[in-house]
């Protein structure tokens, strides 16, 4: 629980695993008319895989405290008519923002037919800023001869693959099966590796941390306690320039209004994050998964304790800007230092698609359930013809000794809650409803040292949060960015 990443999605959530960690393989989608210049017929739409079995967060896992995809383009794209912006030596092009775009939609849930012309133009300068930053971190790290070799790259893929119940080949023909160039799906993963080598070493291995700061971590967040609250939380960030001239702070402010005006308006947060907020994890909705209070920002620490679930915070003010926090949930974790509680437990997920509404889902899977409850059909039967979690549904449904912090909160709750031996309810998470079965609980010693390393990682990513902005603000400073969407223009060789 205590080595989560600020912005990562929670353990076990996810679609089809795609990358060394989680990159995710996009459906086809309805292209907004306003994004493609030719005509696109709406593709049937395909279940998403999923598989919660896979202990993976979104992009990347934590980076690691030692003690001393961006979407390919659509198979058969061709070069679009104008480039939208100029980083350097580089460029990118409209049909590459295009595609960029449609993953973001598709990960955020935003339908892009019905948005605005304004809102789209939005999107798409957000996105694009985003994308000028992946490129200046490439060519950073290409300076610095950080490289990812084929036989690395090899690994990475059949790792992927493997966190999928599938072989390489399989992979290979689900990412061709729903549009992608698998040539271009390899150099996607090559790149995400890339950036996360190149933060690593410029970033997070320069954080020094003590052991005596170890110490004080484990006596005042593990000690006698016996539980611990946790938070989840999700994030809107409008940045604000080092030594901002006033009316650039005015206008990163009046931004920040807008949000929160766009918020109580009733739009989603995760859409207003992915159109509008500047932070690192904004086309993942903002989300920073569940956090203890060890592990939130003291800036922010009193805010969150203040909200209810559900609830949106004020304007907060800090060196990098104006935030915007939501919380999700709140929780009681089990703290007791060297004891984890494992479940062996197996699963059955019907999820929504075009061609099943959530009513519909539910109603399936309610009457799967009371098959297996009245004895006319098995668990594992029923998983392995109807599950669409693809990489528990060919085990019989079976996920393994798993722990509710590694699952998304609602699964980590019924698993908690269910007794063993017995079907809960029907529920539902973010991936559609599900039902388990506990086939039986143990108790794990975590050893000392394991519990040194939790700390260590808990508190160098906390440091590291605020360095890694810092650092990527610089690395833009210090380019040249021609970005013809907005109109601006930065050399820092002119500077």
């Amino acid at each position: 629980m205590i080595n989560k990443s600020w912005g990562g999605k929670p353990l076990r959530s996810g679609r089809l695993i795609t990358t060394p960690h989680n990159y995710l393989v996009p459906n086809m989608l309805t292209v907004h008319p306003s994004l493609n210049s030719q005509s696109t017929a709406p593709a049937k739409a395909k279940p998403a895989l999923v598989s919660l079995a896979i202990a993976a967060c979104l992009l990347a896992t934590a980076p690691s405290f030692a003690a001393s995809p961006t979407a390919a383009p659509v198979a058969g794209e061709q070069m679009l008519d104008r480039i939208v912006a100029v980083v350097n030596q580089s460029v990118i092009t409209q049909r590459q923002l295009n595609g960029q775009i449609q993953l973001v939609a598709m990960q955020n849930k935003i339908p892009l037919n019905q948005l605005s012309p304004s809102d789209i133009k939005q999107l798409q300068e957000r996105v694009l800023d985003r994308m000028i930053t992946e490129k200046v971190e490439l060519e950073r790290a290409k300076q610095l001869g950080i490289g990812v070799d084929e036989a690395r790259l090899d690994d990475a893929l059949s790792g992927i693959a493997q966190r999928n119940g599938m072989s390489l080949g399989q992979l290979q023909q689900a990412v061709t099966q729903q549009g992608d160039n698998w040539t271009s799906y390899r150099d996607n993963i090559r790149k995400q590796i890339t950036i996360d080598e190149l933060k690593k070493r410029e970033v997070y291995e320069r954080v020094n941390i003590t052991d005596r700061e170890v110490d004080d971590y484990l006596k005042q967040y593990t000690g006698a306690n016996t539980s611990t609250t946790e938070y989840h939380l999700a994030q809107i960030l409008i940045s604000v320039p080092e030594n901002a001239a006033p009316a650039q702070v005015e206008a990163a402010k009046k931004r920040a209004d807008a949000v929160i005006a766009a918020l109580k308006s009733g739009e989603s947060f995760a859409q207003v994050s992915a159109e509008r907020s500047d932070a690192p994890d904004a086309t993942k909705g903002g989300d920073l998964g569940w956090r203890d209070a060890s592990r939130i920002p003291g800036l922010f620490a009193d805010t969150v304790k203040s909200l209810k679930p559900g609830e949106i915070s004020r304007i907060i003010r800090s060196p990098n800007g104006f935030h915007i926090i939501k919380l999700d949930g709140v929780r009681t974790a089990s703290a007791n230092n060297a004891v984890l509680t494992e479940y062996d437990a197996e699963h059955v997920l019907i999820q929504v698609n075009s061609q099943r509404t959530a009513a519909q889902a539910r109603a399936e899977a309610d009457n799967l359930r009371q098959q297996i409850i009245s004895g006319k059909a098995s668990f594992a039967a029923i998983a392995a013809k109807y599950s669409d979690d693809k990489g528990s549904a060919t085990q019989g449904g079976q996920l393994g000794w798993v722990k509710p912090a590694d699952m998304v909160p609602e699964f980590a709750d019924m698993l908690e809650k269910t007794p063993t031996g017995q079907i809960s309810p029907v529920f539902q998470t973010e991936y559609g409803f599900h039902f388990l079965e506990v086939l039986k609980t143990r108790d794990v010693t975590v050893p000392t040292e394991t519990l040194r390393a939790q700390a260590r990682q808990a508190i160098g990513q906390r440091r590291a949060d605020e360095d890694l902005v810092n650092y990527i603000r610089r690395l833009r400073a210090e380019a040249y960015i021609d970005n013809r969407l907005t109109g601006t223009i930065n050399d820092a060789a002119a500077q």
